[in-house]
């Protein structure tokens, strides 16, 4: 698992997670990942590279966002492929964190 970043403007940072997210992939990113996570109140997590995820990545999407949450912040998700969609929606995370197909609709949610 890889993890790039990038501020977007507005506030707003995009996270870019490419690979597999299980407990192999959340361990590779631990620490950027904190950081990140602990730092910013608008934040987009790109998963379109994201291939699988596994229970471990479920909890590391879960508590980033309501770590973001708990500091008066919002995360969401973008793009993730049809599998990872169906992990998400099927174990209840889009309950706590939403999932966007359009960047700017992404950013939007994030940055009001």
């Amino acid at each position: 698992m890889q993890m790039q970043t990038e501020d977007i403007g507005g506030g707003v940072t995009k996270m870019s997670l490419n690979g597999k997210l299980d407990i192999a992939g959340a361990g590779a990113i631990d620490m950027p990942w904190s950081v990140m996570i602990g730092s910013r109140r608008a934040i987009v997590v790109d998963l379109s590279g994201t291939s699988f995820i596994a229970s471990m990545g479920l909890r590391t999407l879960i508590m980033g966002a309501k770590t973001v949450a708990s500091k008066g912040g919002k995360m969401v998700l973008l793009n993730p492929n049809a599998d990872v969609a169906k992990v998400l929606e099927d174990s209840g995370t889009t309950s706590i964190v939403a999932i966007y197909s359009d960047l700017d609709a992404a950013v939007a949610a994030v940055a009001g």
